[in-house]
């Protein structure tokens, strides 16, 4: 874990990527290194630029010797279309660190609000990564399919959670606050366990792994839902 990042850092790894591309208009932060910042293993950045350069530039550039961590960068050009996972990764917790945020509106804007269907589609995809561990003979492979099976049901209970509240924009920590008490107390113990405890820290029940999945499955399907039921009561006839 390389613990929170020095805000003076990221500052000058802005310094050295508007150097190597003076065409870039905004510098987003996001991923884990922003809403966990203790567990977070780099930093991840979107560039959004005018014109393009060479790729390898950018990661020069962000990856110098005396910066003391590893930084990921994505870079799209201006009114490039973003994936809609990526996008809605990105949104999931994010900081301008260099523009005015007027293009990440944007691309909230575009993505508009997620479905409880596209919630119960990324909860039926789930089961991909526990078979895929379960046909590996590779330790390390295994683990990495048996991390994403578990992130990815928080994945998908975020998505019920943003379906809930009709936000745009889907930054978790305002999804945390917004959601009432007892949900939010849930939202927060799937997020804890799930996203860093066996995502992050690899902290699962390494002996009954497939055991603790389904139960972990049940209880977000439950949640997703108890929402779905609580939009529907609550819409005008």
């Amino acid at each position: 874990m390389m613990g929170v990042v020095r805000r003076d850092l990221l500052k000058e790894v802005c310094r050295r990527l508007l150097r190597y591309d003076p065409d870039i208009m905004e510098i987003v932060q996001f991923g884990s290194s922003v809403y966990a910042p203790q567990h977070a293993r780099d930093v991840d950045l979107l560039v959004i630029t005018r014109k393009a350069k060479g790729y390898g530039g950018y990661l020069d550039a962000a990856n110098a010797e005396d910066i003391p961590f590893d930084v990921d960068v994505v870079v799209v050009e201006l009114g490039e279309e973003l994936g809609k996972e990526l996008l809605r990764g990105i949104l999931g917790a994010f900081e301008v660190i260099h523009g005015t945020g007027k293009l990440m509106l944007r691309y909230a804007k575009a993505l508009g609000d997620p479905t409880f269907k596209e919630a119960r589609t990324a909860l039926r995809a789930v089961r991909d990564y526990i078979e895929l561990a379960e046909r590996t003979s590779d330790a390390l492979l295994r683990d990495r399919h048996v991390r994403e099976a578990f992130d990815s049901l928080f994945h998908a209970a975020r998505i019920a959670a943003m379906t809930y509240l009709s936000t745009e924009v889907s930054r978790w920590g305002l999804i945390r606050r917004m959601l009432p008490g007892p949900y939010r107390k849930r939202f927060e113990k799937l997020m804890d366990i799930l996203h860093v405890e066996y995502f992050y820290n690899g902290n699962y029940p390494k002996d009954r792994v497939k055991g603790e999945f389904e139960r972990w499955l049940r209880e977000v399907d439950k949640f997703i839902n108890e929402l779905e039921r609580e939009t529907r009561r609550k819409k005008p006839a």
